[in-house]
């Protein structure tokens, strides 16, 4: 039988891999490394929390704790944490809370076997393509779907752009009636493959396009050559559904944690 925890560290890496990837192509993030740990901090962006989170913390690095916990409070910032299950997670806790921590909720780690059964006909009016060199509807689509406000839709944007630097990333694009509606990113790292981020318009929501995204990512990280397949979805959400719909189950629950005091409104 295979050792969970085991398994369970190298969906952890994949999932975590995409995101350090992406987000080290970014000017204003930095990346700093404790042991194998790795905290992304932007400053300028102090309350998003994919941008702010700390990624590979287990349990034998409660030590480290202190300094990544002061690493952020020096920029002001509470960190984002989300945590997958190990033995001796009670001295990570116990650390964790030591330096104003705190559990804020649950995300899902859900997997599956490849190859997936051959899919159906896609949704009437549904097709999906592959992004090359033309970025402008996925970059546009993807922050959109993902109701970013108008105001920062601009900075997402530019952001969503260096997705198509990640090496191992493949982009997609759902059409809905020809008109651009959603938008998904595959990370490959053989033997597992990773579904990475994803949104649909919300005019084109219900459509069919994320299970047809599903489908098409599925298909080609077999193609690819990857056994296995990952997401991280909100717990209880429409996405874990829909990963659901395609097999995907859940390997295990992660935990949300803050870590620190909020920082003083200057006002």
């Amino acid at each position: 039988m295979t050792n969970p925890h085991a398994a369970a560290r190298e969906l952890e890496w994949v999932g975590s891999e995409y995101l350090l990837r992406w987000l080290g192509r970014m000017e204003d993030s930095e990346i700093t490394e404790f042991g194998a740990v790795r905290a992304i901090r932007t400053p300028g962006h102090p309350d998003v929390d994919f941008l702010n989170t700390v990624h590979r913390l287990l349990p034998e690095d409660a030590g480290l704790v202190p300094r990544i916990a002061a690493h952020y409070a020096d920029a002001g910032i509470r960190p984002w944490l989300e945590l997958m299950p190990a033995p001796g997670f009670g001295d990570l806790a116990d650390a964790l809370a030591d330096a104003g921590g705190r559990h804020i909720g649950f995300h899902a780690m859900s997997e599956r076997d490849l190859p997936a059964p051959v899919p159906g006909a896609l949704p009437p009016g549904v097709t999906v393509e592959g992004v090359a060199s033309d970025l402008e509807d996925f970059v546009r689509v993807l922050p959109a779907g993902h109701d970013v406000p108008a105001e920062h839709l601009e900075d997402a944007i530019r952001r969503t752009r260096e997705c198509a630097g990640i090496a191992g990333a493949r982009l997609y694009l759902a059409r809905v009636d020809r008109v651009p509606a959603a938008a998904a990113v595959l990370f490959l790292a053989p033997p597992v493959a990773y579904l990475a981020s994803a949104s649909t318009l919300a005019l084109h929501r219900r459509r069919g396009c994320q299970t047809a995204l599903i489908q098409r990512r599925l298909a080609d990280a077999a193609a690819a050559g990857c056994a296995r397949i990952c997401t991280i979805t909100d717990w209880g959400s429409q996405s874990q559904a829909n990963m659901a719909r395609a097999g995907l189950t859940t390997a295990y629950t992660k935990v949300i944690w803050t870590l620190g005091q909020a920082p003083e409104d200057p006002h």
